[in-house]
């Protein structure tokens, strides 16, 4: 009789995506410790009109490593890949009302109200956790992958907590959106923290 043959191991969908895009763009989570001049290098603009590709590519990677890593907001500081010299000015993050979006070009437009001590994690600086102080409120601006020009804001300004009392960031996409758009100037936690909490690596 013909035995079957033993079925091969099941790879899901986006590890296989991932496995694709890495052989193609040399594409990895960029961190302080294997790429810190990508990871500390301010992110340059692009023309949506002439560069569009770029952001649509680059954002397919986001959702993958998002989906993989956990991630709760990506920007390119923290994946590295072969297709520009230096990262270019994107994030994905969530919206007000929880679903994600890939902004080009964002800017900060206003962060407002009293500082919170969060404390937070980060992909690209693997084991450690600090307090960092952020803004209950901000508003920034960019642009879709429709080349649609957006305002959002988060959090409220008369938002207090008070004195030395620390959060989560995971639970605040205010704090979120300050985080990735720290990336994008090139900073980390690790620059920002006023202390390391949690060292993991130690």
């Amino acid at each position: 009789m013909l035995l079957k043959k033993k079925d091969k191991k099941s790879v899901s969908p986006e590890t296989a995506a991932i496995s694709e895009i890495r052989d193609k763009y040399e594409v990895k989570v960029a961190t302080v410790v294997d790429d810190s001049a990508w990871v500390k290098t301010r992110a340059s603009e692009i023309d949506p009109d002439k560069e569009l590709h770029l952001a649509v590519e680059l954002d397919g990677i986001m959702r993958l490593f998002r989906k993989l890593r956990n991630f709760v907001g990506v920007s390119s500081n923290n994946i590295y890949w072969n297709l520009t010299r230096t990262p270019i000015r994107q994030i994905l993050i969530p919206t007000p009302e929880r679903d994600y979006v890939s902004l080009i070009n964002p800017k900060i437009l206003k962060l407002e109200g009293e500082d919170i001590n969060c404390v937070e994690a980060c992909g690209s600086v693997p084991g450690k956790v600090f307090v960092v102080r952020r803004k209950p409120f901000v508003s920034i601006s960019g642009y879709t992958l429709e080349k649609q020009y957006i305002e959002l804001e988060y959090g409220s300004k008369d938002h207090c907590m008070g004195g030395e009392l620390i959060y989560s960031s995971y639970s605040n996409k205010e704090w979120i959106i300050q985080h990735e758009m720290d990336h994008l100037e090139g900073i980390t936690i690790a620059d920002k923290g006023t202390k390391m909490v949690w060292d993991f690596r130690c």
